[in-house]
């Protein structure tokens, strides 16, 4: 053939099949548009994919699980809507962000802190002047135990309305004590014959759950519980003076605080070990708040506990102070006294590592509000740091302060751990606090809520 006539053959055949083609789109057009929307679509969904609109995101970071008890390096965590939206290996293209973008280098993430025993609610305006103590200071969640109903409420709407404005909050309005409350201030006193009212009042006003005190009787704990279980709310707070530990336990009373009564079963074996197995078997949990004990005896020695956040404190709490102060200052004049304040803290932090060793589940909280010179939000780190004094792991102390909450109030699936799809409550810190429990003190941001918060320094 020559190449004239093979030119001629190829012409002819282009012709043919160009016909073919045409004919074939005309009649299944239906068919090539759905092909080509198919394409389309796919396209669309590639490209947003690749140009997602993140609020921000923090590149390079090494996250720690306390959980899992490991830490992650070389992560990028993306940050949309108050939530985390994924977490990826981190490579270059990450850094390219702009201001989009936190420098995770050399940094680690924990989820956010949490204190389960202070007191914020006693006075209205502390919403502007701790709130952002306790954000400063990484604490992004407070179990308040115990002061005005209506202030919690309307700082529960505050936070509402905007959740990156103050720590999660959680609390049960007053105290519920006996006939003759110790703090008839912030107290209400329960009888025989009021205490369904009392209750009814309550739990129609959102509590998150009842704070029991001291004075309570045996009857009227008995009650509550009832109630608790008949309106899906728990119990928690001080063991009454007329009940034992384990029958607290038995009760179902969720959290123990300060361990006291407690100390009472210490010497007892059996009863410790009774105490011990009720509570594992009705899921309580216990929250030592070790450092009131160390306050206390720092202020008979008369220890200058000055810290700059005095000057934050409202006066009303530094009269407060003041007063506490010059009544418990100079037991060193008395050795028994003093003698007797360092024993009860002995036998405390010997309860604690007792229950640790035993697996029992624990929260960690420092009673501002409730103690003399326990600094809002500072005063947590002291409490991690007096666990790690006893020798606990520090990845168990992070658990303790950042995903035990979160069982507790049963919030897993929001809050707790840094991971897709919940809520973006973060700390980055500068120092690994898996080395020394301190670096948790060592802040670079911290983010509520998916917002980065302006901290006071």
């Amino acid at each position: 053939m020559s190449y004239m006539q093979l030119k001629i053959t190829i012409l002819t055949l282009h012709k043919k099949t160009t016909y073919r083609i045409v004919k074939y789109l005309s009649v299944n057009r239906k068919l090539i548009s759905r092909l080509l929307y198919a394409i389309l679509v796919i396209v669309a969904v590639s490209c947003s994919e690749v140009k997602q609109d993140y609020d921000f995101t923090i590149y390079n970071i090494s996250i720690i699980d306390p959980v899992k008890k490991e830490t992650v390096p070389n992560k990028t965590i993306y940050i949309k809507d108050g939530k985390i939206a994924k977490i990826e290996d981190s490579n270059d293209n990450h850094k390219s962000n702009g201001n989009s973008s936190i420098d995770g280098t050399n940094k680690f993430a924990i989820a956010g802190l949490w204190n389960m025993h202070t007191h914020i609610c006693w006075k209205g305006d502390l919403n502007e002047t701790i709130f952002p103590v306790l954000l400063s200071y990484g604490i992004t969640g407070v179990r308040d135990m115990g002061g005005d109903l209506d202030i919690l409420n309307r700082f529960k709407k505050q936070l509402l309305d905007d959740p990156s404005s103050g720590p999660n909050l959680y609390g049960p309005g007053p105290l519920i004590d006996g006939e003759n409350p110790i703090h008839p201030d912030f107290s209400v006193a329960l009888t025989d014959q009021n205490y369904k009212l009392i209750l009814d009042s309550l739990y129609d006003r959102n509590i998150d759950f009842i704070k029991v005190y001291s004075l309570l009787s045996k009857d009227l704990v008995r009650q509550i519980s009832q109630y608790s279980k008949d309106k899906n709310i728990s119990f928690a707070g001080h063991i009454s003076e007329y009940i034992t530990p384990t029958e607290a336990a038995e009760l179902q009373q969720k959290s123990f605080e300060h361990l006291n009564r407690i100390e009472d079963i210490r010497n007892d074996s059996l009863a410790l070990k009774t105490f011990i197995a009720t509570v594992k078997a009705n899921n309580s949990w216990l929250c030592p708040t070790l450092l009131i004990y160390k306050r206390k005896i720092e202020i008979a020695q008369g220890k200058d506990l000055y810290h700059p956040l005095y000057d934050l404190i409202d006066e009303y709490l530094k009269n407060e102070w003041s007063q506490i102060k010059k009544k418990r200052e100079g037991a060193t004049s008395n050795p028994d006294k003093l003698e007797k304040l360092e024993s009860i803290y002995k036998e405390q932090k010997e309860l604690v590592k007792l229950f640790y060793k035993n697996n029992m589940q624990l929260l960690l909280g420092s009673d501002f509000g409730g103690m003399a010179f326990v600094y809002p939000g500072y005063s947590l780190h002291e409490e991690m740091a007096l666990m790690q004094e006893l020798g606990f792991d520090t990845y168990d102390i992070l658990k303790m302060a950042t995903y035990n909450p979160a069982v507790f109030f049963e919030l897993t699936d929001t809050h707790g751990q840094i991971e897709k799809g919940k809520v973006a409550d973060l700390v980055i810190l500068n120092t690994d606090p898996v080395s020394d429990i301190s670096n948790t003190l060592d802040i670079n941001t911290v983010i509520k809520s998916g917002k980065i918060v302006k901290r006071q320094k």
